[in-house]
């Protein structure tokens, strides 16, 4: 039986190989993709286009630039800040926070399932 003290949660979480960080990374999909592919969820990958939902970018729209497994972070294309000595960084932004658009279909089986 898995624990439910959420220190043992946390440290299960933190100690996950990658293979299997990649379900824990998925983003929900918009209604009209829900209805075409039948799935509410999908591993997010970069060149997704998505809408963040939640937090201080809320309603930014651009493309998953990179996904960062180890962190659990993607960041999305325009998302951006300037440092005080004036370089631009990406914003890290939870895969739970923003809504998938349009899925990058140039993975062919990808395009079939829907799923990545």
């Amino acid at each position: 039986m898995i624990s439910r003290k959420p220190s043992k949660q946390r440290k299960l979480l933190f100690n996950l190989p990658m293979h299997a960080r990649k379900s824990i990374m998925t983003a929900p999909l918009t209604d009209s993709l829900v209805e075409r592919l039948k799935l509410k969820r999908v591993p997010i990958r970069r060149n997704d286009e998505v809408v963040i939902i939640k937090g201080d970018y809320r309603g930014a729209k651009g493309l998953i630039t990179r996904v960062n497994r180890k962190k659990g972070k993607v960041f999305v294309e325009g998302v951006t800040r300037e440092r005080a000595d004036g370089t631009v960084v990406s914003i890290p932004i939870s895969p739970y926070n923003v809504v998938i658009t349009k899925l990058d279909t140039s993975d062919k089986r990808r395009k079939t399932s829907g799923g990545g």
